[in-house]
């Protein structure tokens, strides 16, 4: 993947991840939105566009990128009034967030996308070959012995967000746990907003098991 295109990007890349292409769709909902999300913001953060404060993501003057998505969510993060908390950002517009990923890959001719009534959308990905080259390079890093100091952050991020968001049955939960302490070192590695993914997470199930207590 040459450098410049829409491929190199983050949530582009954990996009196609998640592909299926045999069954030509995406299987994953909701955990897929945390992912983008969380990929979006790492993208900013890593590009200078959004900068930590006491744990709030600001702006960076008006730096952009010139892509699409990723400007188009930093312009509404700095339209809001007030600095938000990372782990927010991670859960605000995920699904929108995922439909403009969507239709980028689809503009760019990556993947076709044809809708229809009462099934999901069938997601064909023109080079069958490469979700399965992002899982392989996602289980490579996880289960790998390279020190995490030494790997690329965006590199650490793909790696770290399929796996706390389930995205491909490769990282299963025994391959999770038997790594759980270099997942937990390579979130730490993708940056501010690896950390705001597992947060976001952490506070979904946490509300999830008390809505379902009663």
């Amino acid at each position: 993947m040459g450098r410049g295109t829409v491929t190199d990007n983050l949530p582009a890349r954990l996009f196609l991840l998640a592909c299926d292409v045999d069954k030509e769709q995406l299987k994953w909902g909701d955990e897929l939105g945390y992912a983008i999300r969380a990929a979006t913001l790492a993208e900013l953060e890593a590009r200078g566009c959004l900068k930590d404060d006491k744990g709030k993501a600001r702006p960076a003057g008006d730096h952009r990128t010139g892509d699409p998505v990723l400007d188009g969510a930093l312009r509404t993060i700095a339209e809001y009034p007030r600095a938000r908390r990372w782990s927010t950002l991670v859960q605000w517009k995920r699904r929108e967030t995922c439909l403009a990923v969507e239709e980028q890959l689809a503009g760019a001719g990556i993947i076709s996308v044809e809708s229809r009534t009462l099934r999901r959308k069938r997601i064909v990905v023109r080079d069958r070959s490469l979700p399965g080259e992002l899982r392989k390079e996602a289980v490579a890093t996880l289960t790998g012995t390279e020190p995490v100091a030494g790997i690329e952050p965006a590199r650490a991020a793909l790696a770290s967000f399929a796996a706390l968001t389930r995205l491909c049955p490769e990282l299963s939960w025994r391959v999770r746990y038997q790594n759980r302490r270099r997942l937990k070192e390579l979130t730490a590695r993708a940056g501010v907003a690896g950390k705001a993914l597992k947060k976001a997470l952490d506070e979904r199930a946490a509300a999830s098991s008390g809505s379902g207590g009663g």
